[in-house]
């Protein structure tokens, strides 16, 4: 195993963040959210539900802390010094132990904490700041989410790598799909197909749910037979150096009762029109409004209850997307710049009868929006 990019490719975000750490007056910054993590050192193990933290000096080099028994994956997965990774045994508190590498580092008045991290819960942060006392401390949320948006071009070669498994393994589930078939036979071909094809694991699990059950959301696959006449709603993602791309298709077995086909025709419509106002310099909430305005017009508003997508990139379970980062809705005025990549996911749920979603992971270009998932992909 070696690092997911050149070393110069890490050397340039940890550049880019300190200058960050500088602009904000931060003496230093503590990251425990296996995305951050990854996204600033290369390191990167299902192993992130015991503590990890990376101490990064606002001077000096940065220091990633965690479980003993992990080092050897940071030593593969990192360009890191040995002298830059710091392993606990299992006995050890690592709160003190991170107290220890931010006493070395220096002056520590002013830290930084990722603070929608979920890895750092209330008590272990309390006790970090007893130990160490800074004077203040200030979340670096932004400055890491305005890092991470914009993706290089070894990123974005990434998630097109991830984006051609998508594609493939879609196809092989939707041939799957007929009269008598499991739900979980069809999930069974999907994850055959990724995994042959190359994805690494992923940040949240497909999901697979025919007839009245495509109009839950997040329904995964359950022993069901799939019938004649009805809708079969699957989402699946894959990843390649933890970049994400992400599709969602409804595939028909026969004909759909015509409530249904009205509700696959509007949701056609708008994918298609939340793709077209992916433009740059677009607000993401006017791509919200342009999917919202579609399917107003065919009069199904009362059954669209949510944001109409999310940037992807780095992701972790339990989920793969970085709509914490930004999504498509109501509120949302940063523009879309080229470099993201947003995953726009209209889908359009009925209760007890059924549903369909069609969504994209889209490349905001200079010229655009390019689709890079699509069922129809060589």
């Amino acid at each position: 195993m070696a690092p997911a990019f050149p070393k110069n490719e890490y050397t340039s975000r940890q550049d880019r963040f300190r200058k960050e750490l500088e602009r904000a007056d931060l003496d230093l910054c503590v990251v425990t959210a296996p995305e951050n993590v990854c996204y600033l050192t290369g390191h990167a193990t299902p192993g992130y539900y015991t503590y990890q933290a990376l101490v990064f000096p606002a001077n000096g080099d940065p220091v990633l802390i965690m479980r003993e028994s992990e080092l050897i994956n940071a030593e593969e997965s990192t360009w890191f010094k040995a002298d830059q990774l710091t392993g606990y045994r299992d006995e050890l508190d690592p709160i003190e132990v991170t107290a220890q590498v931010i006493r070395a580092a220096g002056k520590a008045e002013r830290i930084g904490f990722d603070s929608r991290s979920w890895f750092l819960p209330p008590a272990p942060y309390q006790k970090l700041l007893e130990e160490v006392k800074p004077q203040e401390t200030a979340s670096i949320d932004a400055a890491l989410g305005r890092l991470r948006l914009v993706k290089s071009a070894a990123e974005i070669e990434s998630i097109r790598g991830a984006a051609r498994i998508v594609n493939h393994a879609a196809r092989a589930a939707v041939e799957a799909i007929a009269p008598g078939v499991r739900e979980r036979d069809v999930a069974a071909v999907m994850f055959d197909q990724m995994v042959r094809e190359g994805s690494e694991f992923l940040g949240m699990e497909p999901f697979v749910a025919s007839g009245p059950r495509s109009g839950n959301i997040h329904a995964t696959w359950t022993d069901r037979e799939i019938r004649n006449g009805e809708p079969v709603l699957i989402e699946l993602a894959a990843t390649r150096n933890r970049y994400h791309a992400v599709l969602m298709h409804t595939a028909q077995v026969g004909r759909l009762p015509d409530d249904l086909q009205q509700v696959a025709d509007a949701c056609a419509r708008a994918r298609d029109a939340t793709i077209a106002a992916m433009q740059p310099g677009a607000s993401a909430q006017s791509c919200h409004e342009a999917c919202v305005g579609a399917i107003d017009a065919d009069g199904l508003m009362e059954y669209y209850r949510k944001r109409t997508g999310y940037s992807v990139g780095i992701a972790f379970a339990p989920d793969w997307g970085e709509g914490g980062l930004l999504s498509l809705g109501y509120g949302e005025t940063t523009p879309l710049e080229p470099g993201m990549v947003m995953h726009a996911v209209p889908a359009i749920r009925i209760p007890g009868r059924g549903g369909v979603g069609l969504s994209a992971t889209v490349l905001i270009t200079e010229d655009g929006p390019e689709v890079l998932t699509r069922i129809d992909a060589p």
